[in-house]
């Protein structure tokens, strides 16, 4: 992994370049990870982008190999959208893809509301653009450090992610150990950071191509929030994933790489 400096610290990144040498110029795709994993929980997406696309991955601020957070950081999504281009930059894509599962594709919405001429398209999984009606995330507020606490909210969270036998065993134990190291201080911050916000009005003239991918079955975003972002982008495509929970972008991953390729394939190249 490389590193790009940021506010407060460093963020992890790579890059996977193995497109065919005949295929000029092929366009970036950066993929944003959302609360308690890290950018290798794409790592079945790979192979299904990397033969089209520049594949960039990060890990989010306060995650995997990057900066803890600072005590007392101010969390916004301004700071988010930010980290996006920093790795955008470093990565030396000018205009890009970007895809978001959970909190990282609210960070796409926003980053495309904000900084319309840096995206070619923006994917969101399981992804909410305001959060009132969002009253899970009330008690994370008060979440308490250490390890049994997390290890607590961790095991529920499984819970929220997955039906039982969604993902491999070898997989689900992968992924709740790297949960189980989720710094409290990112999660209270993000609960209330996603508890406040409403991107409507920001998103009512966004018109980038938006593909909204939506499990029927997550307890954070439901369908019917999915259906209203739908209706408010003007240039959105809507897929639900039936029999799925909010962690959909790890437990279908080749279906929901799949579903990406077809909409990009359909896209301008710049």
């Amino acid at each position: 992994m490389r590193e790009v400096a940021v506010a407060d610290g460093t963020l992890a990144w790579d890059v996977l370049e193995i497109t065919p040498p005949w295929l000029s110029d092929p366009s970036t795709v950066i993929l944003h990870h959302g609360l308690g994993t890290s950018a290798d929980m794409w790592s079945e997406w790979l192979p299904r982008l990397a033969m089209y696309h520049r594949v960039v991955r990060f890990d989010m601020r306060g995650c995997g190999r990057s900066s803890a957070l600072k005590r007392g950081a101010k969390l916004d999504l301004e700071l988010f959208r930010n980290d996006v281009l920093a790795v955008a930059d470093a990565s030396g894509a000018r205009r890009f893809h970007l895809i978001g599962e959970s909190f990282g594709g609210t960070v796409a919405l926003f980053t495309g509301a904000t900084c319309r001429e840096r995206l070619l398209s923006i994917t969101t999984i399981s992804s909410p653009h305001r959060g009132a009606r969002m009253r899970i995330l009330e008690g994370w507020r008060e979440l308490a450090d250490g390890p049994e606490s997390m290890r607590a909210w961790s095991e529920r969270m499984m819970t929220y992610r997955f039906f039982d036998g969604a993902v491999s065993p070898e997989a689900l134990n992968w992924f709740q150990a790297l949960q189980d190291r989720t710094d409290p201080a990112l999660v209270r911050g993000v609960a209330q950071l996603v508890r406040n916000m409403d991107l409507t009005l920001l998103l009512r003239d966004l018109d980038l191509p938006v593909l909204l991918v939506a499990p029927d079955s997550s307890p954070f975003v439901e369908a019917e929030l999915v259906s209203e972002l739908h209706g408010i982008l003007p240039r959105s495509s809507l897929q639900v994933f039936a029999g799925t929970r909010h962690g959909l972008a790890f437990s279908h991953a080749a279906a929901c790489a799949d579903l990406f390729r077809t909409f990009s394939a359909a896209l301008p190249s710049n």
